[in-house]
């Protein structure tokens, strides 16, 4: 169990580095926009999480103890940002999809790091 709990902070971790190199490409683009790997990384983060806290819910040999409010709050801002990458995925025209998108992805990250 523990393989697998590693193998989804990887992969959390690596759909964070997705969701911020995704955002920050866009910043010197002429035209900006949502792209498919800040989907794809909002996606990945997402199932990630809900895995991880179900894998650490579920296991109590992996002795890792969780902060049910800083879950909830990381839950509701990476749904907000899976709906808004699926909105600026399918509206190209929508400039401020990559800016929320990229704004909220950093915001998740530092709630991670600092609280």
């Amino acid at each position: 169990m523990e393989l697998l709990a590693h193998l989804l902070v990887f992969l959390h971790l690596l759909a964070m580095a997705v969701l911020v190199g995704s955002f920050t490409t866009q910043l010197s683009a002429p035209t900006k926009r949502v792209t498919p790997g800040q989907w794809h990384g909002a996606l990945l983060a997402l199932v990630t999480g809900v895995l991880l806290v179900l894998l650490y819910s579920l296991v109590p040999s992996l002795d890792e103890h969780l902060d049910h409010g800083k879950i909830a709050v990381k839950l509701l801002i990476a749904l907000a940002i899976a709906v808004l990458a699926h909105q600026g995925r399918h509206r190209p025209e929508w400039k401020a999809g990559w800016l929320r998108v990229g704004v909220l992805s950093i915001a998740n990250t530092a709630i991670a790091v600092f609280w």
